[in-house]
């Protein structure tokens, strides 16, 4: 007779739940401090994840801007990119310069009021601002010359693999009620035989089903993306004017984003697609072919800030989420000191602090 093989206790320190942008981020940074980690995750092809054109845009919005802790955050990323290349022998993070055109008066003179008080290490207006057989400049615009792009899959790719191959990865989907099991000292998944001191959870808009995190108020915002075909296009930096436009490989750019939070599902649509062709044909001269069109919720947190911390009543259980659009940027950082706050080296800030956004009912 056939026996089953029980695999062996696997102990481990973390158990990470949710390898998008956050997960990932903090299974390196953990991993980086000595720690040992285990990554749990559904391996969906959309998340809001890995559908991420992975910007990080120095300024932003019609009221032209700065990205939140550009300066602290924008190095520290970089420098965590970095090192991950370095280890897994790829390359998926690159400092590019991005181009802003105006799209009405109204920006021009914001940008006109706001550039030299501001921002004006970020901004220059170089000649020409573009090629004029490609673009419409008409109005005007500048260059912002700390941007950067995350390629997201790449990353999430390459780091899957690494934890794989130190069997430090399990496609699952766990029910974070039936599927954990509580002990005094730690926290541990019984059906697959890891225990770990504590289990946090990264899950994107999934943390909205979460059980022990639903009365957290997350208000998702569903974005759409193309995969463009335009032949003769040579720009390599970002274009933005009501959406973005992005380099990617050869003759392929992608494009958007649009911003819907009442459909909160993955699906394209036509609506989606028109809206963002549209807009592209404001200021790009040049044809387009649709190659492809993806959608994803992106995980947004009341307040706008990600946020952090663990469970008030159940501290083996932590939250580490609702980082929007804005993961490629914030995660490493976010990252660090969220394991510092873990290690007690430092108090949590308060405006990240999970029991801020948890209600506890008795």
């Amino acid at each position: 007779m056939e026996t089953k093989t029980v695999p062996a206790l696997k102990r481990v320190d973390y158990i990470i739940v949710g390898q998008g942008l956050a997960g990932t981020a903090l299974a390196w940074t953990l991993a980086n401090r000595g720690y040992d980690v285990f990554i749990v995750d559904r391996c969906e092809q959309t998340t809001s994840s890995h559908v991420a054109a992975g910007l990080v845009t120095p300024i932003t919005g019609l009221r032209l801007v700065v990205s939140w802790r550009l300066d602290e955050f924008l190095p520290f990323a970089t420098n965590f990119y970095r090192n991950i290349e370095q280890k897994t022998g790829s390359s998926f993070f690159k400092l590019k310069p991005m181009l802003r055109l105006f799209a009405s008066d109204q920006e021009q003179e914001q940008y006109r009021q706001r550039s030299q008080t501001h921002f004006p290490h970020l901004v220059s207006t170089p000649e020409p601002l573009a090629a004029e057989s490609m673009f419409e400049i008409s109005r005007g615009g500048f260059e912002m010359s700390q941007g950067a792009q995350l390629d997201v899959p790449t990353y999430l790719n390459v780091s899957r693999l690494f934890f794989s191959q130190q069997d430090r990865f399990l496609e699952a989907d766990i029910d974070p009620l039936q599927d954990l099991d509580f002990a005094s000292n730690g926290i541990s998944l019984p059906q697959w035989n890891v225990t770990a001191r504590k289990v946090i959870f990264c899950e994107g808009i999934h943390g909205q089903q979460n059980p022990w995190f639903k009365t957290i108020p997350f208000e998702g915002a569903k974005g759409e993306i193309l995969t463009l075909k335009i032949p003769g296009l040579t720009e390599r930096r970002v274009v933005h004017r009501g959406v973005w436009l992005a380099h990617w490989k050869e003759d392929l750019y992608r494009a958007g984003s649009t911003y819907d939070r009442e459909h909160l599902n993955c699906i394209p649509t036509s609506a989606g697609r028109a809206e963002i062709c549209t807009r592209l044909s404001e200021f790009l001269k040049l044809p387009v072919e649709v190659i492809d069109h993806s959608a994803a919720v992106r995980p947004i947190i009341r307040g706008r800030l990600p946020v952090m911390g663990l469970h008030p009543v159940h501290p083996h259980i932590g939250f580490f989420n609702g980082f929007a659009s804005k993961g490629s940027l914030q995660t490493p950082w976010m990252a660090d000191h969220f394991v510092n706050v873990l290690e007690e080296k430092i108090p949590l800030e308060k405006q990240l602090d999970l029991h801020h956004k948890i209600e506890v009912r008795t």
